[in-house]
């Protein structure tokens, strides 16, 4: 679990280094602000996916746990989901890639088609590893992934390569699983790996675990593809550019979100041990995340402009009110995800994939019809779309708790 934790650190230090790389050979009035949404973009999907590892994890340590072998084989689904995957990913392209990258929209369908199908693959990969056990080539995995976009996006730097080459960077790392797959026979000898339910159950538990991380990465990872969207010129009225406000959500999001997505398993926990006090339980975790977003709020507004001034390019500045805001806004972000894992915890799947849904058609109604500018638009979407999910999430654990039969005693 060592191998593990340190890969997921160096994931995500890779991502934020790719970010910060790609602002020095990019325009940022285009080829930068294309980058972030078709990023956006790909990893929203890759997002969704996720729920195939999830399933496959819970089966396959199920089957490990139980001894039960009732005939499911994850590769065989994975294999009808990349079908699935290639068509919605063709569809996206045909529909949407002309505003995401519209200097290279055959380019950037041909890759999302290549990284999804193959990130299907990895997914499964993910699963098998991670159910078994297989937590130093399950970390070698994750940190190949990382790696291999980190490793040529300097090369893209240092060579002066275009908006292409990043296109291209962006999916790259989808093809690990092959590597794994060739260099580790121990993961090789993972391949054929029992699963506790039959193939008919296990698609429809992928599809209900694809819906909810889908659910969650459409208003987390996918939110600089539809402001690339919902703007698709600059704002004449405010000097703070489409790419300089989506690398201020990315920022300010990290030091809260990324640290709790590290404790949401410890979460769970808790809420299921106080399942008849889940409102008293909350209470703790969610002022403690409120309390960091405002001490941040005071932080970012402070010190935040200094701190772009000092490692980015100024066509990336962002006044300290918008970065404080922005910083105030994910910590509602966060207590999204701790009411959404309060209501997991009580296996309430279809209230928690609601309050998700509800957060992002809120936020992105706010972004692409209110009559806002650029900055009015972002601030309000990521403020109003969390706490209307969060009122969700609410009712439905007020509704689970009042209709749960009381716990035996002794």
């Amino acid at each position: 679990m060592k191998a593990l934790s340190l890969a997921t650190v160096f994931a995500a230090l890779a991502g934020f280094i790719v970010m910060w790389v790609a602002q020095w050979p990019l325009d940022a009035e285009t080829q930068l602000r294309y980058f972030q949404a078709y990023w956006g973009l790909f990893f929203a999907a890759t997002g969704l996916i996720d729920g195939i590892t999830q399933e496959t994890t819970r089966a396959v340590a199920g089957a490990k746990s139980t001894g039960r072998d009732r005939g499911a084989n994850p590769w065989k689904a994975g294999g009808i989901l990349a079908v699935v995957m290639a068509g919605i990913a063709l569809a996206i392209g045909v529909l949407v890639m002309g505003r995401v990258v519209p200097t290279s929209p055959e380019l950037g369908t041909a890759l999302l088609v290549f990284g999804l199908v193959s990130y299907v693959f990895q997914a499964v990969l993910s699963g098998v590893l991670s159910g078994a056990g297989l937590w130093n080539q399950y970390a070698g995995l994750v940190a190949l992934d990382s790696g291999v976009r980190l490793v040529l996006v300097l090369i893209a730097w240092a060579a002066g390569w275009g908006l292409p080459a990043f296109l291209v960077i962006t999916v790259i790392g989808a093809l690990s699983w092959v590597v794994i797959l060739a260099c580790s026979r121990v993961a090789r000898s993972s391949i054929s790996v029992a699963l506790d339910v039959n193939r008919d159950a296990f698609l429809r538990r992928v599809l209900t675990a694809m819906l909810a991380s889908g659910a969650t990465a459409t208003l987390i990872t996918g939110y600089p593809t539809f402001l690339n969207a919902a703007f698709p010129n600059e704002d004449p009225s405010t000097t703070v550019t489409i790419a300089g406000i989506i690398n201020a959500v990315t920022l300010t999001r990290a030091p809260i979100l990324v640290p709790l997505q590290r404790f949401q398993s410890a979460l769970v926990v808790k809420f299921v041990e106080a399942r008849d006090q889940v409102f008293t339980t909350l209470a703790k975790p969610v002022g403690l995340v409120l309390g960091v977003g405002a001490i941040g709020f005071v932080a970012a507004w402070a010190i935040g402009p200094w701190i772009l001034r000092l490692l980015y390019r100024e066509a990336l500045f962002v006044p300290g009110l918008i970065l404080g805001t922005l910083t105030f806004a994910s910590a509602l972000t966060g207590t999204l995800m701790i009411t959404g894992t309060a209501v997991l915890a009580l296996e309430k799947h279809g209230w928690y994939v609601s309050g998700w849904i509800v957060a992002s058609v809120v936020a992105y109604s706010i972004l692409f019809l209110a009559p806002l500018g650029l900055v009015e638009a972002v601030c309000f979407s990521l403020i109003v779309g969390p706490l209307a999910g969060g009122v969700v999430h609410a009712i439905g654990l007020g509704y689970t708790t009042r209709i749960a039969p009381p716990r035996a005693t002794g």
